[in-house]
């Protein structure tokens, strides 16, 4: 399916947008094609677009201070992602974005953006709302973390994300689970 298609199917079932509104909104819009592997957001560089994910999967993380990466979220399709900082303050990233597989992705610059919420004034409110349920989804993915042991955590993990399970690295679902990847494996075969 065309990826703008299918934003725009997105955008129907997920807005009050008629379809004058949705065609003006997708024509701002650009398709882009990223393979796995590619890092889009730097932390320490601005980053000044509203990506929507259409497939794929994204992993979002920091460096620690011993110079390990730590996922944080992971952004599965049909979800926005923007730097906050970058985009709304002119700051640069506290983040890395990466893709975990091949993605294809919808992006609209800061500038466009800006022209959209004067063409249609409603879109700033959908991305706030965008922005809020961003939001709640990163703390349900997260607050699991904090219950029971890396077994039960992996369970959960397991129950709740079956895409991120299927296409994801061990590593990475190691990293957000905040375990090593010699203990993940240790637990899947003891669940096995």
């Amino acid at each position: 399916m065309d990826s703008k298609i299918g934003f725009a199917e997105y955008l129907k079932n997920n807005s009050s947008l008629n379809q004058e509104e949705i065609e003006l909104i997708c024509s701002y819009f650009q398709h882009e094609f990223i393979k796995n592997e590619t890092q889009l957001v730097y932390a320490g560089k601005k980053y000044k677009k509203i990506v929507f994910v259409v497939s794929g999967i994204l992993r979002v993380f920091v460096i620690d201070p011993e110079g390990e990466e730590v996922v944080k979220n992971f952004i599965e399709p049909n979800c926005f992602f923007a730097d906050i900082e970058s985009i709304e303050k002119n700051q640069n990233s506290l983040i890395n974005v990466s893709t975990v597989t091949d993605c294809t992705i919808l992006t609209l610059s800061k500038s466009d953006a800006d022209k959209l919420v004067k063409l249609l004034p409603k879109w700033e409110y959908l991305m706030k709302v965008g922005a809020m349920q961003a939001m709640n989804d990163m703390i349900r993915k997260q607050e699991f973390l904090r219950i029971g042991d890396s077994s039960d955590q992996y369970l959960h993990f397991v129950k709740h994300f079956p895409l991120l399970v299927k296409q994801v690295p061990l590593k990475y679902i190691a990293s957000y689970l905040r375990i090593t990847q010699s203990s993940l494996s240790r637990i899947r075969r003891q669940l096995e």
